[in-house]
């Protein structure tokens, strides 16, 4: 597939480096000269310096034959310039970040095809939207949706008071649990493990759970018997993410506190969100988390651009007597650091935002992807074609990769989570949980060459 991707920021990089390991074309377009040279150096692209809104650049790229144009930069106006154009060149398909949430509404309305876009993606608005779905799975450290929100994943980390401890997966059996859940994936000692039958559960593992949404409620309270939904959180940063985080909760949450350091922000926010009270101050000063009754937050989230604030506050937050943690990071190095810390979950705005083009691009059968942030594992959505590998027979029978793990079937009307004898039918959609390694052969199984 030919890509185009203009902008080489923290999202542009990461996805070229992506697509072009799966032997993808790519070609990256970046207007500084620096910035450009860095990345002609480090990836194995066609890079282009250049503006990606001027047509010449685009045609220095070949435009009309790309299959896809990713406008990522910085600049929502750019990235809209760069998608029309691209569109009136010849490509085929083209995806747009943008971070202004009225614009990107007002897109929305007018309809996409005005703009010649495909889809908007906006890193910041993903970000909240995880933030609000941890919130509401107590204990959770990393979750993605398939089917609408019907098919939840998430995962957990095992506490030793957990009844999951010495459980064995086949030992797992429908009468027991008439609320149907499948784990997917065990991480132990940072080696990440396909679980087969004789496979026990262990505290402190973190276990990645597949599960129909109306059975999240009976899990929460199996996996954990001391959670319980939150009361009160404690969300600091008044961006595009903390609002719109602090804003849903609020329907949710009897108690929401929103702290701010910039006090025109505060008082702008403070007129805009009347169900959430906002407090003007810093979240590393112990003695504004106090005025926030830090020791009663059942959550305390960190969403400012400052990762060093956010995991200074989140310390001091979870001393005071926070019970959970969730810290915003913008940079990807900094998250072995940050798991070696007392933080609960951690959210990468930008990784969220390459994983859902990922699950455009990701090529043939493959109609979506969630990565996590455990080593190089991913669940993917395939679409079986009629008369590929896995139609012909039960999945107990299927020779699948090593680390791939097939998690459930679903149509519009009904979710099957996977057995050995599941028949994967052509057309219903099937979610695999692999590693990375897996994707290409996973591919072969679900298509019919």
């Amino acid at each position: 597939m030919k890509i185009i991707i203009v902008g080489a920021g923290k999202i542009g990089t990461n996805l070229a480096k992506s697509l072009s390991e799966e032997n993808n074309e790519v070609y990256l377009i970046e207007s500084n000269e620096k910035v450009a040279q860095k990345n002609i150096e480090k990836l194995d692209v066609k890079v282009i310096i250049g503006s990606g809104a001027d047509p010449g650049v685009l045609r220095k790229a070949c435009v009309e034959e790309a299959e896809l144009v990713l406008a990522v930069t910085t600049s929502d106006e750019t990235n809209l310039i760069v998608c029309s154009l691209a569109g009136m060149l010849g490509a085929k398909r083209r995806i747009a970040r943008v971070r202004n949430i009225s614009l990107s509404q007002m897109i929305a309305q007018v309809g996409y095809s005005q703009f010649r876009i495909d889809e908007i993606i906006n890193p910041e608005l993903v970000a909240a939207q995880a933030i609000v779905k941890l919130v509401a799975a107590p204990g959770s450290s990393e979750v993605a949706d398939f089917a609408n929100g019907r098919i939840l994943l998430r995962a957990f980390d095992i506490p030793a008071t957990s009844p999951l401890c010495g459980l064995k997966m086949e030992d797992i059996r429908d009468e027991d649990f008439p609320w149907p859940f499948l784990i997917i994936s065990i991480v132990r000692n940072d080696l990440v493990i396909i679980p087969k039958g004789d496979t026990a559960v262990q505290a402190t593992d973190r276990i990645y759970v597949l599960l129909p949404a109306p059975s999240l409620g009976e899990f929460l309270t199996f996996v954990n018997p001391d959670v319980k939904l939150p009361q009160k959180a404690v969300v600091y940063g008044a961006g595009i993410i903390g609002r719109h985080a602090a804003s849903v909760l609020s329907k949710q949450i009897r108690d929401v506190i929103l702290l701010e350091e910039n006090t025109e922000l505060a008082q702008e926010v403070a007129g805009e969100l009347e169900s959430v009270r906002v407090i003007n101050g810093s979240a590393s000063e112990t003695n504004i988390l106090a005025e926030c009754g830090i020791e009663a937050a059942d959550v305390f989230v960190a969403t400012s651009d400052n990762d060093h604030v956010n995991l200074i506050s989140s310390i001091l937050a979870k001393k005071m007597g926070a019970k959970t943690t969730i810290v915003i990071s913008q940079h990807q190095d900094f998250l072995p650091v940050i798991n070696a810390l007392d933080i609960d979950a951690t959210i990468n705005p930008y990784y969220l935002a390459v994983e859902r083009i990922l699950r455009l691009v990701r090529g043939k059968g493959i109609s979506s992807v969630a990565k996590f942030l455990e080593g190089e594992t991913e669940a993917l959505e395939f679409i079986p074609e009629e008369g590929s590998p896995v139609t012909r027979t039960t999945i107990g029978n299927i020779k699948f990769p090593k680390d791939a793990i097939v998690g459930a079937m679903y149509t519009d009307k009904e979710v099957i989570l996977a057995k050995g004898n599941t028949q994967i039918e052509a057309g219903k959609k099937v979610i695999v949980f692999c590693q990375k390694t897996a994707v290409k052969k996973l591919q072969a199984l679900f298509t019919n060459r």
